[in-house]
């Protein structure tokens, strides 16, 4: 995980910080309205965060979907469509049961192990520190956790998750894929791919797009993803700098 995955897992986290910092403090004065209203409070503002920040958008996706109509139409360098992607899908599940790795079950459960044992280890420790305290010295523990695992693991939980296109191109403009009915294009150069040989994909990171309504990191199912990514190392980030010079 490098260091712009791990600041960007920060600023994921800051939400859930704010959320406990008001628990704790309504705990510290016996609020109840604080304790429990601190969740609402928060989801509240975020769905509006997310919907003023979508139609502020509106604009650049249009202009991103516009751009992956045009590309669609030129030289494709390699079709995946959606049938294939649904072969590839139930061949997967039916021979890796959920489809749930035990990397990503321990990113999500030993920050949960950790904030659960420290909090009762300082309420055996220390009888006489307040619960509130406890719970945010305990919460605070768990960002360094989940920091550790996602390094360890591999896993790129902390840059968010991966949209797995029903079908996509590949063409000399970037990757075009169809989500929600929609067609948008990831635009050349990427930053980094993952090769998954035994489940058939490729996790691809684009750069940072200036909409959230426009995915930058894709999960190409392929039952060729050997050579989808012989295709893709000729567009990422760092070959295409040194070409340019």
């Amino acid at each position: 995980m490098d260091s712009e995955g791990i600041l960007q897992y920060f600023k994921m986290m800051i939400p859930s910080l704010f959320i406990m910092v008001i628990i704790a403090f309504g705990m510290a004065t016996e609020n109840v309205l604080l304790q429990y209203g601190a969740i609402g409070l928060i989801l509240v503002g975020q769905i509006g965060y997310q919907t003023i920040k979508s139609f502020r958008s509106a604009p650049m996706v249009e202009a991103n979907i516009k751009e992956a109509t045009k590309a669609k139409g030129g030289r494709l360098l390699l079709t995946v469509t959606e049938n294939e992607v649904n072969e590839i899908k139930k061949q997967v599940k039916d021979s890796s049961g959920m489809g749930i790795s035990s990397k990503q079950l321990l990113t999500l459960f030993i920050p949960i192990i950790v904030f659960y044992a420290t909090s009762q280890i300082l309420g055996s420790v220390v009888p006489d520190l307040p619960r509130w305290q406890s719970y945010l010295i305990a919460f605070a523990l768990t960002l360094p956790a989940s920091t550790v695992v996602a390094m360890k693991s591999g896993t790129r939980a902390m840059t968010g998750p991966a949209v797995s296109p029903n079908a996509y191109y590949i063409s000399e403009k970037g990757v075009i894929f169809e989500y929600f009915g929609r067609t948008y294009i990831m635009p050349f150069p990427i930053k980094r791919i993952n090769m998954q040989k035994e489940k058939m994909y490729i996790e691809v990171e684009g750069r940072p797009t200036k909409s959230v309504m426009i995915p930058n990191k894709l999960k190409l199912l392929s039952k060729q993803v050997e050579k989808l990514q012989s295709i893709l190392n000729r567009f990422l980030e760092e070959k295409t700098e040194k070409a340019i010079r």
